[in-house]
C-alpha cells in the first residue's frame, strides 16, 4: 500500500508541476461561469444582431436554459479538453522509459495503472464538480430551480461517461505507447456508440444515453429507470478497459 501511495503522490506532484492542475481549475471554472451567462444574455445578443425595427418576442431566460448550456458547453468543450489533457499520462513514461527504473526496483505494473487511473479519476470528479457546483450556484441565483427535475442524477450520467472515455483513452495509450493512440481509439469508441445509436433498439442499452439524455432527463421526458440499464453497462465497460488496461502493461516490454 505504501508503494502506491508513493506513486500516487509522484504522479499528483508531476502534474500540479506540469501546470495540470492549474488549467483544470481555471478551464472548468470558466466553463461553470459561462452556462448560466450565456443562457442569462442570449436574448440580448440575439435582439442586437436582429435588422432595426424587427421585434422578438423571445421568452426570458429561465434555469433550464443554463443546465442547457451545461450539456451542451461540458461535453463538448471540457469532455474533450480533459482527455486531450491526459492523453499522455501513460505513453510520455513509456517514451522516455521512465518506468524501467521503478520496476526493477520491484514497483508492481498493476500499482502503474491503478495509480494513473486514481490520479485521472481525481482530476475528472474534480474538473466536474466544479463546472457542476459553479453552474448550480450561479443558476439558483439568477433563477428558480424547481423547474428542473432530476438535476444531480442527470449530472451523474456525464460524471460516468466521462469517466469510461478516461478509461478507454488510458487502455489506447498504454496499447499504443502514445498519445495519438490513445485518442484513436477514444475517437473511434465515441463513433462507434454514435454508429450503433441509429438503431433505435439501441437506446435501451447504449452508453452514449448518458451523454444525450440527460438534458431531457431534466424536463421529464426520460424516465430515471432508462438509464439503469445504460449506466450499469458503462460502468461494467470502464472496469473491463482498466482490467485490459493491467492485463496488457503486465505483458509489455518495455
Amino acid at each position: 500500500m505504501s508503494a502506491w501511495l508513493g506513486f500516487f503522490k509522484k504522479e499528483w506532484t508531476e502534474s500540479v508541476k506540469s501546470y495540470k492542475l492549474l488549467l483544470t481549475i481555471l478551464i472548468f471554472s470558466v466553463l461553470g461561469i459561462l452556462n448560466p451567462f450565456t443562457a442569462k444574455i442570449t436574448p440580448a445578443i440575439m435582439e442586437n444582431f436582429m435588422p432595426e425595427g424587427t421585434v422578438l418576442n423571445l421568452p426570458e431566460p429561465t434555469a433550464l436554459d443554463s443546465w442547457l448550456q451545461f450539456y451542451k458547453n461540458f461535453p463538448q468543450m471540457g469532455l474533450f479538453i480533459f482527455i486531450l489533457l491526459f492523453s499522455t499520462m501513460m505513453s510520455k513514461e513509456l517514451e522516455k522509459g521512465t518506468l524501467v527504473i521503478l520496476l526493477t526496483k520491484g514497483l508492481r505494473r498493476s500499482t502503474v495503472i491503478t495509480a494513473k487511473f486514481a490520479t485521472g479519476f481525481s482530476y475528472w470528479t474534480l474538473a466536474f464538480m466544479l463546472t457542476f457546483i459553479i453552474t448550480y450556484s450561479y443558476t439558483a441565483f439568477y433563477w428558480d430551480q424547481t423547474i428542473v427535475q432530476h438535476v444531480f442524477l442527470a449530472a451523474g450520467c456525464v460524471y460516468v461517461f466521462g469517466l469510461l472515455l478516461f478509461t478507454i483513452t488510458l487502455w489506447g495509450n498504454t496499447y499504443f505507447a502514445s498519445a495519438y493512440g490513445g485518442l484513436l481509439v477514444t475517437v473511434i469508441a465515441v463513433i462507434t456508440l454514435f454508429i450503433i445509436a441509429i438503431f433505435p433498439e439501441t437506446a435501451s442499452w447504449n452508453p452514449l444515453q448518458l451523454l444525450t439524455s440527460p438534458p431531457r432527463m431534466l424536463t421529464g421526458e426520460v424516465a430515471l429507470k432508462e438509464m439503469r440499464t445504460p449506466c450499469i453497462i458503462a460502468i461494467s465497460a470502464l472496469f473491463v478497459f482498466l482490467l485490459a488496461t493491467i492485463f496488457h502493461f503486465n505483458k509489455k516490454r518495455l
